[in-house]
């Protein structure tokens, strides 16, 4: 499943090939970018996010008071996400980050993201994701083009 992104001319996200589990890899022109094409593309493997109204918006928070990785504020983001799909039933498809720090003292996310409930007749779950892992886990950019890239393993 390739998701190109229309305004940018390149892909948002593809699927990989990787054993039993499911490898995503994931462009950006930013790291706000690369978080919020993560999300969707970690709902696209959930479910057909065409289907998936904007009907609830919910906004999230994350706040750490310390400076972390920034892969490790990705996969908490990632975690926080699953962990609202699967208490409240929800699917998202659209992702708005309004803050990304990572600064000496704090790393955070402020963002709000849009979807709906679960309806079965509506949404086929199309896999179960249990976790983002850390494995080979690397934002990187390309230097010539400006692009960031990153590869994301999910423990199915």
């Amino acid at each position: 499943m390739d998701m190109p992104d229309k305004k940018n001319n390149f892909k948002k996200y593809e699927t990989l090939e990787y054993l039993s589990d499911i490898k995503l890899k994931v462009y950006g022109k930013s790291i706000k970018e690369i978080f919020r094409n993560a999300a969707e593309g970690m709902f696209a493997l959930i479910t057909d996010i065409k289907k998936i109204e904007k009907a609830v918006e919910k906004n999230i928070e994350i706040t750490i008071n310390e400076k972390i990785e920034i892969e490790d504020l990705l996969i908490i983001w990632l975690e926080k996400l699953l962990f609202i799909n699967e208490v409240n039933s929800m699917v998202f498809a659209e992702f708005n980050i309004d803050k990304l720090i990572n600064r000496d003292d704090k790393s955070a996310i402020i963002a709000n993201v849009t979807g709906e409930k679960i309806n079965l007749k509506k949404h086929e779950i199309l896999i179960q994701i249990k976790a983002p892992t850390y494995h080979d886990l690397n934002i990187n950019r390309n230097d010539r083009t400006g692009i960031f890239t990153v590869e994301i393993v999910f423990d199915v």
